[in-house]
């Protein structure tokens, strides 16, 4: 079964994640990017990083640097969750390595179908290499 990171501050919206993904995927969730990153760096390495882009201790963007400049993290496929809708942002997360930046609220059936594309993405990538 694939491992998703799920990083997210925010409480029910982890209950929510959990139960959306819990059916087809084992769901690791973390409160804050520092906690995460703790976690990779114990040598855990999960199949998806789902990534709230704003919150305490090691933002988005920053979990996204380092695992950008990490040769063991960076070919994780990695989904950016954000509360607000900005091109700028979007563009700087995409930059980072990004797979996709998903705007809250979504739409369950199309966050998993993001999941999913996410996944086979980074089969084929491990494939390849």
């Amino acid at each position: 079964m694939k491992r998703v990171l799920v990083i997210e501050d925010d409480v029910p919206l982890c209950w929510l994640l959990e139960k959306i993904l819990q059916k087809k995927y084992e769901v690791v969730i973390m409160n804050n990017g520092m906690e995460a990153w703790s976690w990779l760096s114990d040598g855990n390495l999960p199949d998806l990083i789902i990534s709230d882009l704003k919150m305490p201790s090691l933002d988005g963007i920053e979990l996204l640097e380092n695992l950008s400049t990490s040769g063991l993290f960076k070919n994780i496929p990695v989904i950016i969750l954000s509360g607000y809708e900005d091109a700028s942002k979007r563009k700087q997360c995409l930059d980072l390595g990004a797979f996709t930046y998903l705007v809250k609220p979504f739409e369950p059936q199309s966050f998993l179908a993001e999941v999913d594309r996410a996944l086979l993405f980074q089969r084929q990538n491990v494939t390849v290499n």
